[in-house]
């Protein structure tokens, strides 16, 4: 599953938890470029190690 995050404008820890929900249950890669809020709290938390992340669209991880 692709999550494009690129519009979104809020995301705290509860997005943060969803995701991980998401990654845990099925593959999953982030689409972004991440919005910085969503960025620092997974940054802070050590979240970002557990994603794939494309920054561009089309992007081959």
């Amino acid at each position: 599953m692709v999550v494009d995050l690129a519009q979104v404008s809020f995301a705290d820890s509860s997005f943060l938890n969803l995701l991980v929900h998401l990654r845990n249950t099925r593959p999953l890669v982030l689409q972004g470029p991440l919005p910085h809020q969503l960025h620092r709290v997974m940054e802070l938390t050590g979240a970002l190690a557990l994603f794939e992340i494309r920054d561009c669209p089309g992007q081959i991880a």
